[in-house]
């Protein structure tokens, strides 16, 4: 019996950090976009790509390689050298795809799904604070 209220209690926290992440993530869109969550567009109408652009496809091939807390340092490190609002809707981006991931697939790379709500809100003082 206690084993399964263990489950029921780690459902819980898992649900209670999803709702987090994707209220922060809400929250942020619409604050700085005035819109819901954008999509991303990768280029622009004449077929360039832009260094958020980039920054956006890079870290997409970073969560598929598994490598989320280096995705997560670049991040920060462009968003921190350059606070713009194209590298927080990569910032969104990036962190609903991890959202997405199974717990083992976080767990496996050394990323606990409370990290995505603690970079959220990370992103969310650094944007705040412009």
């Amino acid at each position: 019996m206690q084993h399964i209220w263990k489950e029921v209690k780690k459902m819980y926290n898992n649900d209670y950090i999803m709702r987090m992440i994707e209220d922060l993530s809400a929250f942020l869109a619409n604050v700085v976009f005035h819109k819901d969550a954008a999509a991303i567009e990768i280029f622009d109408e004449q077929g360039n790509i832009s260094e958020s652009n980039l920054l956006h496809v890079q870290m997409l091939a970073m969560i598929g390689e598994g490598r989320l807390n280096e995705a997560e340092n670049l991040l920060f490190e462009k968003i921190e050298g350059d606070p713009n609002p194209a590298y927080l809707q990569v910032a969104l981006d990036f962190y609903t795809n991890l959202d997405n991931l199974s717990e083992e697939t976080l767990n496996n790379a050394g990323f606990p799904r409370v990290e995505i709500v603690e970079g959220l809100g990370d992103i969310k003082k650094i944007y705040q604070a412009m």
